[in-house]
């Protein structure tokens, strides 16, 4: 857990032991901290509030999974959608608000760790409602269900009858609207916000 407010992480230490009795939490004030204190390998999941990183959010997030080599959940109180693009660019697995119920912090932990992908329910669609840039055409829609369903490039291009090439052009512009790093994430947060099934 890195968080600069010591109550914070207590509380958070407190949720988890209780939750998850599996669960060992190691807490520090800073992601510099956590780089120092923290022996790579060694954690499941680290949570950590951007909101006082100084320096880049994606900058901060790619140091911290090279370098302790885990998944990333956001844990901020920042619910804009600037912060929670750049999170989700940056390969995070998860990002919840802390106004959230505590079990969405939990759900975020166990996906995580499960190698899956969390975003809380109230942020999900504020990446498609905020500017109407966002929203994807009926076409992307329509990809973004066929890559939910487990179809490959060359299988999308088939079935629609568009060139492989079209298809990887659609997929590039639905991750970049979407604000996802990974067509996994790009799923998971078009599941989230209604956009596919």
């Amino acid at each position: 857990m890195v968080d600069d407010h010591p109550v914070v992480r207590q509380g958070i230490r407190a949720l988890l032991e209780r939750e998850l009795p599996d669960v060992e939490v190691l807490s520090v004030a800073s992601p510099e901290a956590a780089l120092e204190e923290v022996e790579p390998g060694s954690t499941d999941v680290v949570v950590i509030d951007l909101r006082r990183v100084s320096g880049e959010v994606q900058e901060t997030i790619t140091r911290l999974q090279e370098t302790l080599q885990s998944p990333i959940v956001v844990f901020t109180a920042d619910g804009g959608s600037r912060m929670l693009a750049e999170a989700l660019k940056a390969g995070v697995k998860g990002y919840v608000r802390k106004d959230s119920p505590p079990e969405d912090l939990v759900r975020a932990i166990q996906a995580a760790r499960s190698g899956e992908f969390y975003v809380d329910p109230a942020l999900s669609s504020s990446l498609l409602l905020e500017e109407g840039e966002r929203t994807l055409t009926a076409r992307q829609r329509e990809i973004l269900q066929m890559l939910a369903d487990g179809l490959h490039t060359e299988e999308v291009a088939n079935k629609l009858d568009l060139s492989t090439e079209t298809v990887r052009t659609h997929t590039k512009r639905i991750l970049s609207k979407l604000g996802a790093g990974t067509r996994t994430q790009a799923v998971a947060i078009g599941i989230r916000s209604g956009l596919i099934e």
